[in-house]
């Protein structure tokens, strides 16, 4: 069975309200701190202990009125898992499909949680199920592994070793048959496989080796194992330890070493597990379901430390299909949507808030992933504005200066998101969508038609202005800002092939100019969401254009007409007055403030 849900309620600063998250091969929770996490992680491994007794602080505000209530989902239910628990509590539910639900309720503290089951033929949760015994069921749920950057190095270091026998063990069932029949033949060959165990383990150091090195160079680690028997679950346990080498010569105990040392050591256990190039991995047997609880992976880190364990955290989760990963973090950097199986989950404190996104939902084509890892190379945190509320898309770096200008002169907090060109705009547009997070856009019109070796050609930028419109049309709240042609036409009447930032940082330095008054009224004016300056629906954008056309004379401008001295169709509509008014955006205005009763985004 495979974690596909997890519902709580009135469990530490989770309420009545029943907070509800979608589980997939990884899941990335952000969100303020103190909004509630820390304590989804906790929650799952209170789901996991079997109803071990909860504590009184552990209860909502501490209120003993309201029960503790955590629901796990669980789908892929094998021929295996209905024997153990029974085939009447698997049904096709409208969310999750086939699957099925157990929940855990503890009424008091220090008394053991009631264990219920979903019948879907009643419709509701009984007391007991799924095959009688708690065991039953408890032998089928993945079981966590929770990793704090709070905790002991002796207990870091007791869950890497962990980790490692684990996979070490799977690797050994699955290998030769000298050492399948080794395992059948324990008291004679206990030495042998010893000896296998510590090869495998050697092999295993010497690729971990190779990526810590590129962290700290020089560096070597050795696992030291304390037992002589290789079935012994305490083979690596308590009595043995993880030395490392430094490049000075030194060997001591990793307890003696640097958390970030340690920290990276964790990042290249889980590399190697993830190696789906090793020689020497074999097909081995279905292991037991397993999910890796961490809190704020990126703490104590090197910054290009961290983008290596971002991309270890994802190779795991997607080459161990037995482990699911659920992490806290407040790094954009750790946010990779161009990965499959992901979802990331803002947690707010409102639990009625749904803000998350599924890269299985929203499908990426191929060329939108490597557009997807091109911003994200050029840009590192350029995924900051899943925790942000006040979001602009902008094409370029002009824009991004003028937003960033303005929104400080009228005290609003804008993120904004230099999307690193115009085709780009409605990818993030529909991440946005689906995350549910409503934003304004800002971008050039520029012209219906180019010249390419001296011919007229229609002009790609020009056909994503009705892609960008269509992407904001999709989402609830949000807005358009068209500039025509580009931000120097709309406010400096200039055409400028370079030089633009430079062009921007004058005139924004030269604030008793006409230019610098004009852009920041308008720029003020679209911040406030005022409608009539925004080009959202295809009627305004229409009116705007015509009305660019009209004033410059482009009528019979090959630009715009799409042929040598032909004049462009130039069709208005009747429009709201608000929609002609925005004709008038480049024009100076009375004041800077708030207009059309609206207020900044928050």
């Amino acid at each position: 069975m495979r974690l596909a849900g997890l519902h709580m309620k009135n469990y530490k600063c989770i309420g009545d309200t029943e907070r509800r998250l979608r589980i997939d091969g990884i899941v990335v929770l952000i969100g303020q701190n103190n909004a509630g996490k820390s304590t989804i992680l906790d929650a799952y491994e209170a789901f996991a202990s079997a109803g071990a007794v909860r504590e009184h602080d552990e209860f909502h505000r501490e209120d003993l009125s309201r029960p503790i209530e955590i629901t796990g989902v669980f789908n892929e239910v094998n021929a295996a898992d209905e024997e153990a628990v029974g085939k009447k509590w698997t049904y096709g539910d409208a969310e999750y499909g086939q699957c099925l639900k157990v929940r855990w309720v503890w009424s008091k503290p220090g008394e053991k949680g009631l264990k219920q089951s979903f019948n879907p033929t009643t419709g509701a949760f009984e007391d007991g199920g799924m095959g009688g015994w708690d065991s039953q069921i408890q032998s089928r749920i993945p079981q966590p592994l929770r990793i704090r950057p709070t905790e002991s190095v002796e207990t870091t270091q007791t869950k890497i070793a962990a980790m490692l026998k684990d996979h070490v063990k799977t690797r050994l069932k699955a290998d030769s048959s000298a050492t399948k029949s080794a395992f059948a033949q324990i008291e004679a060959l206990a030495k042998s496989i010893f000896d296998d165990s510590k090869a495998a383990f050697d092999d295993v150091a010497t690729r971990i080796n190779a990526s810590v090195s590129n962290i700290f160079p020089g560096t070597a680690v050795e696992l030291i194992p304390r037992s002589k028997d290789a079935l012994n679950e305490n083979i690596i346990g308590a009595d043995s330890y993880l030395k490392v080498t430094t490049a000075g010569g030194g060997s001591t105990p990793l307890l003696l070493q640097g958390t970030g040392l340690q920290r990276a050591l964790l990042w290249s256990a889980l590399a190697v597990m993830a190696d789906k190039g090793d020689a020497k991995k074999k097909p081995a047997a279905v292991a037991a379901p397993r999910i890796l609880l961490i809190d704020e992976p990126e703490a104590f880190l090197h910054p290009p430390t961290i983008r290596s364990a971002r991309d270890a955290l994802y190779d795991f989760a997607t080459g161990n299909p037995d482990w699911q990963v659920i992490a806290t973090t407040h790094s954009p950097v750790f946010i990779d949507l161009s990965k499959d199986h992901t979802t990331i989950i803002r947690v707010d404190a409102d639990p009625t808030s749904e803000h998350y996104i599924s890269t299985d939902s929203i499908s990426f084509d191929e060329d939108e992933r490597t557009r997807l890892k091109m911003v994200r190379a050029c840009h590192p945190v350029v995924n900051e504005f899943f925790f942000y509320n006040n979001i602009v898309l902008v094409e370029g770096p002009t824009e991004h200066l003028v937003v960033k200008h303005v929104a400080g002169l009228i005290g609003t907090d804008v993120h904004v998101i230099d999307c690193m060109g115009k085709a780009n705009i409605p990818l993030f547009a529909r991440i946005l969508n689906h995350f549910k997070v409503p934003y304004v856009v800002i971008h050039d019109a520029d012209t219906p038609f180019i010249r390419r070796k001296k011919k007229l050609v229609k002009s790609g930028t020009w056909t994503v202005n009705e892609q960008i419109r269509n992407s904001v049309a999709q989402s609830k709240g949000s807005h358009l800002f068209t500039q025509f042609p580009h931000f120097e036409g709309e406010f400096f009447g200039e055409e400028l092939t370079s030089g633009k930032v430079d062009r921007v940082l004058e005139a924004l330095d030269s604030k008793e100019s006409s230019e610098y008054q004009r852009i920041v009224d308008t720029y003020s004016r679209v911040l406030f969401r005022d409608a009539g300056v925004m080009t959202t629906t295809q009627a305004a954008f229409e009116t705007k254009r015509d009305a660019h056309i009209q004033a410059n004379g482009l009528q019979t401008a090959p630009l715009w007409s799409g042929h040598e001295g032909v004049a462009a169709p130039i069709v208005v509509a009747q429009q709201p007055a608000a929609a002609v008014s925005v004709v008038q955006s480049a024009l100076p205005l009375a004041g800077v403030g708030q207009a059309s009763g609206d207020a900044p985004l928050q």
